[in-house]
């Protein structure tokens, strides 16, 4: 029996949101490229790389040069065997393609600035795929077993779980405020930890919110503010417009909200209070991802991962936009659950309880 042909798999780097879901459509639908995953930018794409182990990146370098080039430096210096297609646009200096090429990129295609119609996308994937499959087929040799269809997720080594956890870290985004009313209210008076939730809203948005919750929980809630304290029977909310981070003083937990720029173009962001939980508390959170646009998350997740923490995500199926939960499940982070089943999985969490 003739074996099916190597299918080139391809991960699109590319920080506009049309182009990457567009590419990811179109070049999806040939018979010789796999689109094993996608990410907005270099510091999802680096973590990205070592679990989907893809063939070639394609890397967009119009919207965000300056961290496409960083990514680049950090695959070259790294000695990655991983090729690189660069998709530029138009309006791309000559020196910035020069630099990508000394950086390892195996090939330049240019496209229109601006946001592509369905008929410039078409005709860019068209453009797009032969250097994909050249590429491709000039990279090195495979391995004689082929590699599955589906991405090969590679968790990074933990540390020992720990049983105890000390704090419930939430990101949401899109269909967030409907899928928080639908599960915060089903937690109990009793439970044990404290609650910081990360809501991707503007300003003033998130103190409607939480009013709102406030009057449906049993579990108080509230817009966080500078220097409130840490405590169990509280859900403190991320006000719109800041970065929300929890820090240890004398007197204990408490949160600090800043100005710092967005991350992945999120203020607040969710890696960004992740981030501080594991500084703080190491293994010692539970961390839940949900419904949401983008891959705010991902990194956050990993890192809580890593160090121990328990990972809860939202499962397709009952997510408004299945970005956010997406890469955390995917990579085998963490456990998909249904938004009916969360509370329970939460409580379960909280209490040291294994999740399944």
């Amino acid at each position: 029996m003739t074996p099916a042909p190597h299918k080139v798999r391809v991960l699109i780097v590319d920080g506009d949101a049309i182009l990457r879901q567009g590419l990811t459509r179109l070049l999806g639908e040939h018979p010789g490229i796999e689109v094993v995953g996608w990410a907005i930018g270099g510091r999802t794409a680096a973590p990205k790389i070592v679990s989907y182990r893809p063939d070639l990146l394609l890397i967009e370098i119009g919207s965000q040069p300056q961290d496409a080039i960083e990514l680049l430096e950090q695959l070259h210096a790294g000695g990655s065997p991983v090729q690189r297609v660069v998709l530029a646009s138009s309006d791309v200096p000559d020196e910035e393609l020069a630099k990508a090429a000394a950086l390892g990129a195996t090939a330049v295609v240019r496209r229109p600035p601006g946001s592509p119609s369905e008929v410039q996308l078409a005709q860019l994937s068209r453009d797009v795929v032969p250097t994909l499959l050249r590429v491709g087929a000039a990279s090195a040799p495979r391995p004689a077993a082929p590699l599955p269809a589906a991405p090969v997720v590679v968790p990074p080594r933990r540390e020992p779980g720990s049983r105890s956890p000390q704090v419930v870290g939430i990101g949401v985004s899109t269909g967030g405020p409907k899928a928080l009313a639908a599960m915060l209210p089903r937690l109990p008076a009793d439970f044990p930890l404290p609650i910081v939730v990360v809501q991707h809203m503007p300003p003033r948005f998130t103190t409607s919110l939480a009013e709102s919750l406030d009057k449906s929980c049993t579990l108080r809630v509230r817009e966080a503010a500078d220097g409130d304290p840490i405590v169990r029977g509280r859900i403190l909310v991320a006000p719109g417009g800041k970065h929300m981070a929890v820090t240890r003083t004398a007197a204990g937990e408490v949160v600090q909200l800043t100005e710092d720029p967005p991350v992945c173009s999120c203020r607040p962001s969710v890696d960004y209070l992740f981030a501080s939980l594991r500084q703080v508390y190491g293994g010692r959170v539970v961390g839940v991802v949900m419904t949401g646009m983008g891959e705010d998350g991902w990194v956050g997740s990993r890192a809580l991962h890593e160090a121990g923490a328990v990972l809860l995500a939202q499962d397709e199926a009952s997510s408004t936009v299945y970005g956010m939960p997406r890469g955390p499940i995917q990579a085998g982070l963490a456990t998909a659950v249904s938004l009916e089943q969360l509370a329970g999985a939460i409580v379960d969490a909280a209490r040291g309880m294994p999740c399944s």
